[in-house]
């Protein structure tokens, strides 16, 4: 498992100089559904709801295929518990992603966060966290909060 982790890191999260647009994608991919993972993990209460919002949204945002599906949420779960930050994840996202697609992102976290019926604290400290390291705005994870929490 450790080896599979590591391969994934290597190949998805940190993919070389000559990488194809094809293998750049599917590390956003990853990326970003390490994020939408960890903070439905984050409150040590991984509900259904919150996972199936997870993959409605993989789903819509990347138009993939349930197969393909299946195996990004199997290796972002496994490369979320053996990260030691997210870093790596947010890196990927703020070379990969506009603006206005980081706050879409931080949205979506808020979204899966309040499918519970509930914010938790140590939700909004992850995505606080996510926020600032993808130089997301205070007022923009205001406002994505709001929305969220309207949409919920």
């Amino acid at each position: 498992m450790i080896d599979d982790i590591r391969k994934f890191f290597a190949e998805k999260l940190n993919p070389p100089e000559d990488a194809s647009e094809e293998e750049r994608r599917l590390g956003i991919q990853y990326a970003t559904a390490a994020l939408l993972i960890e903070v439905a993990k984050s409150d040590f209460d991984q509900d259904e709801m919150e996972r199936a919002l997870i993959f409605a949204m993989l789903k819509d945002t990347f138009e993939l295929l349930e197969s393909q599906l299946n195996e990004l949420v199997s290796l972002a779960d496994k490369a979320t518990q053996d990260a030691h930050d997210f870093y790596q994840f947010t890196q990927l996202v703020n070379d990969a992603y506009s603006y206005g697609d980081k706050t879409q992102l931080i949205m979506n976290l808020w979204r899966v966060a309040f499918a519970d019926g509930r914010i938790d604290r140590y939700e909004e400290q992850f995505i606080r966290k996510v926020c600032g390291l993808l130089h997301v705005s205070h007022s923009d994870f205001i406002k994505a909060k709001l929305t969220a929490e309207q949409m919920a």
